[in-house]
Order: C-alpha cells, then structure tokens, then sequence
C-alpha cells in the first residue's frame, strides 16, 4: 500500500468517526429545533471567561515553550507565540493532527538557530511526558474527590498510565542525559536493522537529544513542571465559566472531570478539529451529572467552538503576520510523517 493511500484511508477513518460521534452525542434522537433553542437559553456573557483563558492557554504554552528551548537559545516571545498558534489552528483545519509538526517548522523558519529536530523534541516532551503526568495528577485529584464510586478498571488504567508515564520520563532523562549511551541502547535492540539504517536512528536520537537540554537543570525542570500544572488547572477551571452560562448547577469538580474526559477523547481519530469525539466526552461527562441530554449536546458545541474559533482565528493571524504559507507548511508536515 503506497502512502498516499494509506494517508486517504486514514483521513477517510477520521472522517467517519467523527461522523458516528457526532450522529451518536448531537443528533440521535434530537431536534434541531430542541437543540437550537437550548442553544438560545445561556447567559453567552459568561462564555467570555473561558474564552479568555482560551487566549491565556497559548500565551502559557509559548512561555513553556520558551523555558524549555531556554538552555538552547532565548527565542523572542513573539515568534513562540506565532508557532504555537499557528501549530493549534493547523490541528483545527488540517489533517492527520499536522499541528506539531506545522509548530515545529513554523519556529525553524522564523528562527534559523533552532533546527527542527529540537523544536519537535520540546514538543514531543511537552505533550506526550508532561502534559500527560499532569493530566494524570487532575484525573487522580478528581477521583479522590468524586462523589461517584470509581470504577477498579478506572483505577487500573490510572495506575498503569502513571506508571508508563514515569517510564518515559526515565527514558527522556536517559536521552537527554547521555544521548550517545541512549543511542547505543536502542539500536542494540534493533540488530535485525541494517547498520546503515542503525547509524541513522541513532543520529535522529542524538539531534533529539539537543532540544532535552532543559532536563538536565533542575530548576528550569521544576519550572517546566509547574507551569505545565497550571496551564492544565486554567483550562479546566475555564469550563465551569460555560457551565454557569447553561445555568448547571455544578460542582467545580465537574470542570475537571470534563478536561480529563475530552481529553481522552480527542485521542480518538477524527477529523480535522475533533468534531465528534470532542462532543461526546462532553455529553459524556454531563450525564454522569443527570444533565437533560439536550442542554448537554448544545453545551458541547458552545464550549466546542469557543476553543476553536478564537485559536483558528489567532494561528491565521499569525500565520500572515510572519509572512508564513500553510500550504507550504502543510507540505513540510506530510512529508515529515512519510
């Protein structure tokens, strides 16, 4: 199967699962009309909040982002901010999440002494070590004060992510720690490799290793750690702004729960902008709070598009503002993921 197929069939999967996600949370056994005038009912002043915090969210990355890239190189603020945002808006429109690949490429193009390679493995740690260790704080915070009995298999999956969690942190710190030593481990692993093929995993994992120089001091670590928390507390205390503008009467607990919720389901493949799976971690949450399944699907396409259309509307800004092509992006991503 050649790769411009097997890119269609994928594309063509996400498109179906977000159709099924969003017939199955939106539509099934639902009005429009019903769900219209749920969606004339809240108080849209209180939807402002969130959207601020919306705003705040890529601000709060972009200084991570900068802490992280800190020991490499102080990049100027704005052009952080720039990427990030024009990494998220492509996550919103393109396919295959290109988003943190368009991140990358876009910093790389508006600074020159940052490669790409060291760009993407802030950004792979950024999201796949610590924003994931700090989810798994709020998810084990929530089950501890949930009213609700937790499930064991729940449990189960916590305990085994935690744990999985930690042994990546292992592994990046043996990466960034001893590269070459990291190098040498992984490809003993893969003898079956030809030694060419070998040779240049191990370069990959080396110029990997550049963009991990912040682990290696403590305090820009502690740094990264705590910011990553509070990026995490912000969006979920944003949502409760949404409940109040649908008048639930809901526990702030309830906001976490739904961060940890979607959270999860945005993993699901989808289209271009989670739509589908998106709203069914929402509708999904709200029942576990007897929410009228009606006022919970209208909840879910507002708290939707009030993260969706402020962050695709910036990263189109800044994509003109740097004077930037997402076709050209878009065609750099592609051809990153093969």
């Amino acid at each position: 199967m050649s790769r411009s197929v097997k890119r269609t069939l994928l594309f063509a999967l996400g498109i179906c699962v977000s159709a099924v996600s969003l017939w199955f949370s939106i539509l099934k056994d639902t009005s429009l009309s019903e769900l219209w005038l749920s969606m004339g009912d809240p108080n849209y002043w209180w939807v402002l909040p969130n959207l601020l915090f919306v705003i705040l969210a890529m601000h709060q990355r972009s200084l991570r982002w900068r802490t992280m890239l800190s020991p490499i190189k102080t990049v100027q603020y704005n052009k952080l901010l720039a990427a990030t945002c024009i990494g998220f808006m492509a996550n919103n429109i393109l396919p295959f999440r290109l988003g943190e690949y368009v991140r990358a490429d876009s910093l790389a193009r508006q600074d020159s002494d940052i490669a790409k390679s060291t760009s993407l493995a802030t950004i792979f740690v950024e999201r796949m070590v610590f924003d994931l260790i700090a989810l798994l704080l709020i998810l084990g915070g929530v089950i501890y004060v949930s009213p609700f009995e937790p499930d064991p298999k729940l449990e189960i999956i916590a305990y085994v992510a935690v744990i999985a969690a930690m042994v990546g942190v292992c592994f990046i710190a043996v990466i960034s720690l001893r590269p070459e030593k990291a190098g040498n481990m992984l490809t003993r692993y893969l003898f079956f490799l030809p030694l060419s093929t070998k040779e240049k995993i191990k370069d990959v994992v080396i110029r990997f290793a550049a963009g991990l120089q912040f682990m290696r001091d403590p305090v820009t670590f502690i740094n990264v750690a705590v910011q990553t928390l509070l990026i995490w507390l912000f969006m979920g205390f944003s949502n409760y702004f949404v409940f109040l503008a649908f008048g639930f009467d809901l526990p702030l607990e309830a906001s976490y729960v739904l961060l940890v919720v979607v959270s999860v389901s945005i993993l699901i493949p989808s289209s271009p902008g989670f739509f589908g799976v998106y709203h069914a971690g929402a509708v999904l949450t709200l029942s576990l709070y007897n929410i009228p399944d009606v006022d919970a699907r209208a909840f879910s396409i507002v708290l939707h598009l009030a993260q969706y259309i402020p962050i695709t509307l910036l990263g189109f800004y800044y994509l003109k503002k740097a004077h930037l092509s997402l076709k050209s992006l878009e065609e750099e991503a592609v051809g990153n993921i093969g």
